[in-house]
């Protein structure tokens, strides 16, 4: 077992670390109240209701960070060579939308985001090629909202998370 204060760092594969338990919310909410309370029918409805009224925002914060992913692409374009800081913002702003976008119900962005994410985390180089990948991802994060494209989107979502995917495999190596 390593030696680190950090109950988070790395592990081999045959260590096992027990974290002591976290009562934060519990100190929060209060030792006499049931938590399964909080799992009612009633109280879903009343969280989904919070959630499909927040839907609107969501939107107009989603369009704000796709402007951010399109600024950032810009800039990379302008400066390839040093667009490394560039990467991480993209990087970073799909991470965002991918965490926000299936709980309003776009699940399709969620797996764009997610690809955009994984892409220039994962295979990004500094090449014409790799860019027009970004290109790609951004362009469909736009069309899913604008469209207003929930869920999975169907046979249309099928067929651009594949055309995705071929552009990945066909320029990651590069």
């Amino acid at each position: 077992m390593t030696n680190s204060t950090d109950p988070f760092a790395e592990l081999s594969d045959d260590e096992v670390r027990i974290l002591p338990a976290d009562y934060a919310l519990k100190k929060i909410i209060g030792n006499d109240v049931d938590i399964r309370q909080f799992f009612s029918a009633e109280n879903i409805e009343k969280a989904q209701q919070v959630i499909n009224d927040h839907k609107e925002s969501f939107l107009e914060w989603v369009l704000k960070d796709i402007h951010v992913l399109e600024e950032s692409y810009a800039n990379a374009m302008t400066h390839l060579a040093t667009c490394e800081p560039e990467i991480r913002k993209l990087a970073k702003t799909a991470f965002v939308i991918k965490s926000q976008a299936g709980t309003f119900g776009f699940g399709l962005a969620t797996q764009v985001a997610k690809s955009l994410d994984d892409f220039c985390n994962q295979h990004f180089h500094p090449v014409p090629e790799h860019m027009k990948v970004i290109e790609k991802h951004i362009e469909t994060l736009k069309v899913i909202f604008q469209k207003n494209i929930t869920g999975d989107g169907g046979a249309l979502g099928k067929e651009l998370n594949q055309g995705l995917v071929q552009l990945i495999e066909k320029y990651k190596g590069k």
